[in-house]
């Protein structure tokens, strides 16, 4: 069943207008290209939200675990400075008991207790000027003989590298003693 054309669609050319050539086959013509579809806002926002989560959430778990060294560090310090205190109180304790020993009257009654007694007759000493040399002291016992072999040294009073001399260490205990020469 065709259904008639209208007339003028068939008409014939006119001298005016030149015949057409047949109309070459048809290209099947492609859609065009869909425009590029940018991801998906909501994939985008969803990982944003998870991402800002962690951050807070990483954030709030290192807040609480430097509030826990903090904490932690105060304890030990108040610990330590129990400590301190305990020890400040022992030292004053035994500066306490250093001055009652020290105390004049008190050394007297232990000298006493000992056996000492308070000299009858105190008497001054002269002072010893430091510049001068003193002279050598008096001795009623005449000096060792020298001896005339050098070669043959005695074995038992030979002195190696490693001790030292009789005078030094006399010295040496002098001094540790607080004494002067």
């Amino acid at each position: 069943m065709a259904v008639a054309a209208p007339a003028r669609a068939r008409r014939a050319p006119s001298a005016r207008r030149p015949a057409l050539a047949p109309a070459p086959a048809r290209r099947r013509e492609t859609p065009p290209p869909a425009p590029r579809r940018r991801p998906s806002t909501r994939g985008v926002r969803r990982w944003a939200a998870l991402a800002a989560g962690a951050l807070v959430v990483g954030s709030l778990l290192a807040t609480v675990a430097a509030h826990a060294y903090l904490t932690q560090g105060q304890i030990q310090l108040a610990r330590l400075q129990q400590q301190v205190a305990v020890q400040i109180s022992a030292h004053r304790d035994l500066e306490l008991q250093v001055s009652q020993l020290e105390d004049p009257a008190h050394v007297v009654v232990q000298a006493q207790h000992q056996g000492l007694t308070a000299p009858s007759q105190v008497g001054d000493l002269a002072q010893v000027p430091l510049g001068t040399p003193l002279p050598p002291p008096a001795s009623t016992t005449p000096p060792p003989a020298s001896r005339t072999t050098a070669t043959t040294p005695p074995p038992a009073s030979r002195t190696t590298a490693t001790t030292s001399p009789p005078h030094a260490t006399a010295t040496t205990s002098a001094a540790g003693r607080g004494g002067t020469r």
